[in-house]
């Protein structure tokens, strides 16, 4: 009981890691988006934003899923968080 407790908690740890950092990762790539010039020759829809916003969320989601920094944030807030833990002998 006790470990598959802690495996819940690595598991919600992990996935709140994975939506800092992919939250961290869309900043990134929104700002690096509006950073390219645009022109009025063909107005963006509505549909168009709404589908960029989406598509950035998911590749931004895919990068933090894969990436180091996910792992580097995991295990900075697991040595606080599982330090708490009482120690079985």
């Amino acid at each position: 009981m006790f470990v598959s407790g802690i495996l819940s908690n690595i598991k919600s740890l992990r996935d709140a890691s994975v939506e800092f950092v992919g939250d961290l990762f869309y900043k990134i790539f929104k700002e690096m988006y509006e950073s390219i010039p645009k022109y009025d020759l063909i107005p963006e829809t509505t549909a168009e934003k709404w589908f960029r916003e989406m598509l950035l969320r998911e590749y931004s989601k895919h990068a933090a899923e894969q990436s180091q920094l996910t792992d580097l944030v995991l295990k900075s807030l697991g040595e606080k968080v599982f330090s708490n833990f009482p120690q079985r002998e």
